[in-house]
């Protein structure tokens, strides 16, 4: 009876199954020279952002060790604008992450993770109204991994009232741009 190496087997069974993203890496060939070895795709696998998980309360999303939660607040009235929490978690600590006080009013709506141009992990948050939204809401604001707000919109709107107004999202513009970060898909906590 022969016998075959079930390790690449299942490997290649779960790439088939898999979409490009979740596919095995190639095989290494061993090496006694470590000069010589390739670097570890599953650690440049690793450094990538994820995801966002969603469970009964809201979502979260993890950008390398760092977890970032959103979740929405029970209301009892329907036609109120709903609210959301923020947390952050790293190492098995969370911390609440206060709404910028710009935004006095809006709660959190939305999470990515993003890196820049270094690998740096940071998160974007987006900021609006629950459920209903509006036309111009949609601040975005940056995150550093320790969960720092590195931008602000001060003021929250750009043009003047009975015009036609637009959120003020000029910081964060300016710093994803200068840091090298592409702006993502946000992943809403309602769709």
């Amino acid at each position: 009876m022969r016998l075959f190496p079930v390790a690449p087997v299942l490997a290649l069974m779960l790439a088939a199954c898999s979409g490009p993203e979740a596919s095995a890496p190639a095989a290494t060939p061993a090496s006694s020279n470590p000069a010589t070895t390739p670097a570890a795709p599953a650690a440049a696998a690793a450094s990538l952002p994820t995801s966002p998980t969603r469970d009964e309360t809201g979502m979260h999303i993890d950008c390398q060790g760092t977890r970032l939660h959103l979740a929405a607040l029970p209301t009892q009235d329907t036609d109120a604008s709903r609210l959301t929490t923020l947390e952050i978690e790293k190492d098995g600590t969370r911390q609440a992450i206060a709404v910028p006080k710009e935004m006095d009013g809006y709660t959190a709506v939305g999470l990515a993770c993003v890196q820049d141009r270094s690998g740096t992990p940071y998160f974007v948050v987006q900021y609006g109204e629950l459920p209903f939204g509006c036309s111009f809401c949609e601040w975005y604001y940056l995150y550093d991994a320790s969960g720092r707000q590195l931008t602000h919109s001060t003021p929250p709107l750009r043009g003047t009232e009975g015009d036609e107004q637009e959120p003020n999202n000029d910081e964060y513009e300016k710093l994803i741009d200068t840091l090298g970060i592409k702006h993502p898909e946000v992943n809403y906590i309602e769709d």
